[in-house]
């Protein structure tokens, strides 16, 4: 399992790259139901409206009752997709490894709009307003009306972009394989700033108050201010920092060989777990519990 996976209402939802869908039971561990899908799932799944979403490598998007893990309706996607789909309104917008954007409806999965972008899309693209964003392969950042699926802007890095951007105060923040960690400008794709890591950056960033998160490829895990790009804290970890940070209160968890769990204030380890080093997705944090999955097809569960 290389996915993350999902929570809501004592179900954990988990997609696998066997090709199924799982939903586990928090209290017991036990599988609730499973759905089979056509080929291999890389990407997270991701929730609309008591359906769960997920995509497979067979270019296949289904929607899932959460309940019951009966199929409600599934679309052709015309490519691969890496990324998990995101919901806005009554719109579903996800990228293909065939480097489109696209748009469907929630209600049936109705093509809306399909765009090409430069390069292929494994970066998840985020919602802010009426504008829709993602990264691709060609090294560019895109911003894209969420309507009619038209380039507004596309800002240009030195390398293609796997991590997926978040958005905070009108500033887009993403991490590039070019080693750079950048902050643009929301509205015309001004780059505001932009801070240099040891390595390629995949890890997607994780924002709270007025800091920004973010892990590289040197296994070096960083807090900077989200206005001015300036290191508030930096600590080396142990592996590649491949997943995504969570932040859940004062704490920031992340993978890197082990589970981390850092203060958010000051990036000091408040304590470790090893469990192998198959794992390389972001947790789910409960006040009961953390959950995680690992490539080898396990899940496990942190009180």
């Amino acid at each position: 399992m290389r996915s993350a996976p999902i929570l809501y209402d004592g179900l954990l939802y988990v997609s696998s790259l066997a090709g199924f869908l799982n939903a586990i039971d928090t209290r017991t561990g036990k599988v609730r139901w499973r759905f089979k899908t056509t080929a291999p799932i890389h990407s997270t799944p991701s929730l609309n409206s008591g359906q769960v979403l997920v995509s497979c490598d067979g270019g296949t998007l289904y929607a899932i009752d959460s309940s019951s893990g009966t199929k409600t309706w599934d679309v052709p996607t015309g490519g691969q997709v890496w990324t998990s789909a995101i919901v806005s309104k009554d719109t579903i917008f996800f990228g293909d490894t065939n480097g489109n954007m696209q748009a469907v409806s929630s209600t049936h999965g109705t093509l809306q709009w399909k765009r090409a972008l430069g390069g292929q899309i494994y970066s998840t693209a985020c919602i802010a307003g009426q504008r829709v964003f993602v990264g691709s392969s060609d090294g560019r950042v895109y911003s894209m009306d969420a309507k009619s699926g038209d380039i507004l802007w596309k800002t240009p890095t030195g390398d293609g972009i796997d991590s997926s951007p978040a958005v905070a105060k009108e500033t887009l923040f993403v991490g590039s394989l070019d080693y750079f960690f950048y902050a643009i400008d929301t509205v015309n794709g001004a780059i505001r700033w932009q801070h240099e890591a040891e390595l390629g950056i995949t890890s997607s960033p994780a924002i709270s108050g007025d800091l920004v998160v973010f892990g590289c490829k040197a296994g070096v895990l960083r807090a900077l201010n989200v206005q001015t790009g300036k290191v508030i804290w930096a600590q080396r970890l142990g592996q590649a920092i491949t997943a995504p940070p969570v932040i859940s209160g004062g704490t920031v968890w992340i993978q890197s060989g082990m589970t981390y769990a850092l203060n958010l204030a000051d990036g000091n380890i408040l304590w470790r777990a090893s469990l192998g080093n198959s794992l390389q997705s972001a947790p789910v944090v409960t006040e009961a519990a953390v959950y995680l999955t690992g490539i080898e097809g396990n899940v496990y569960a942190l009180a």
